[in-house]
């Protein structure tokens, strides 16, 4: 990023080394110079063979280096962004075809695509969603919606897996980490989340709680049971996939403004041994399904949603006590460590 050969002039380096000009005005004199230059690429051109436009990008974890490109005509390409097909002598400028391109399949090519249907006929309709397997490159996973989620062979370009739904596929996502597991999060335009495991060809859950199509999904960091989603009904809600139903619901629509004031002052305060994040879950049931090893005395307190109080919206009625928190006003649930 930015124009090539571009670097801070004589007078800008000594005055920050004389001490007349701060480090942190230089580093973003610096930041945003390198923004306002920023361009395409001159010297290198990602060949495309598609007419329509492209719904989602995927580079993988692995060697950071394939890119995996999914488009409205249905068709599927893979790039490696390094190693150009071929670059032109004079100018030096490169050109990178697609390493595997899956062309738009057929209503025959499509026939039996449920779990161990294998064939090389691509999606029928939009590719809206595509994945790396983590650890691996030699297979991608992808959701399109003419209702299916597919898995792929890199090394032959054919389709070795494919899990039929009753419903678009919005999102798919795996997780990074995982070790005990490889099951595949899809969300479609039913409010249920499916997760899909690739070695036995079948969905192994299903987590409801949602009220509308499914829109996100991702899995945290830090551990490879938390699954996180997000729906049309406007609530994003964390899963731990060993039990039912889910732990934590943010809810955007009950969110007052001095509540997003109170969570900016916490979050700029020194630490205070938690941190403050969105409203209480729903309903008791979902309090009681944070798992017990979730819970430290660092909790995360979580403001409140309007559970337990009148119907008014007056004075909070019927809190009670709860690991360490009330609810009803307020909860305290489960934090990271």
């Amino acid at each position: 990023m930015g124009s090539p050969g571009w670097k801070p002039t004589a007078g800008e380096l000594r005055a920050r080394e004389s001490g007349t000009r701060r480090p942190l005005s230089f580093r973003a004199s610096v930041s945003r110079r390198h923004c306002d230059a920023a361009a395409l690429s001159g010297d290198k051109t990602i060949a495309h063979r598609w007419s329509g436009g492209v719904n989602c990008l995927e580079l993988d974890e692995t060697e950071r280096r394939y890119l995996l490109a999914g488009t409205v005509d249905a068709v599927i390409a893979v790039y490696d962004t390094e190693q150009p097909t071929k670059t032109d002598r004079t100018t030096g400028h490169a050109t990178h075809e697609p390493l595997i391109r899956v062309a738009k399949g057929s209503a025959e090519g499509a026939e039996g695509g449920v779990g161990g249907a294998r064939g090389t006929g691509g999606h029928l309709f939009s590719v809206s969603c595509a994945a790396w397997y983590p650890v691996d490159t030699g297979m991608f996973f992808t959701g399109s919606f003419d209702q299916t989620v597919a898995a792929w062979d890199t090394n032959t370009a054919s389709r070795v897996l494919a899990f039929p739904f009753d419903a678009k596929v919005y999102d798919i996502s795996m997780s990074p980490n995982a070790s005990s597991h490889c099951l595949v999060a899809v969300g479609t335009g039913h409010p249920q989340v499916r997760l899909c495991d690739p070695n036995s060809g079948n969905v192994t859950h299903t987590l409801t709680g949602h009220r509308e199509a499914v829109w996100a999904t991702r899995w945290m960091l830090g551990s490879e049971w938390i699954l996180a989603t997000g729906a049309g009904d406007g609530d994003v809600r964390l899963w731990d996939i060993r039990r039912a139903g889910s732990f934590m619901r943010l809810d955007a629509s009950n969110v007052r403004a001095g509540e997003v004031d109170a969570l900016e002052e916490a979050l700029r305060a020194p630490d205070r041994g938690f941190i403050p994040t969105g409203p209480a879950p729903a309903t008791r049931r979902d309090v009681d399904a944070v798992p017990a090893h979730l819970f430290s005395p660092d909790a995360v307190r979580c403001a409140g949603s309007g559970w337990g109080r009148s119907g008014g919206g007056g004075a909070p009625s019927g809190r009670r006590r709860y690991r360490g928190g009330a609810y009803g006003d307020a909860a305290y649930v489960a934090g990271g460590s």
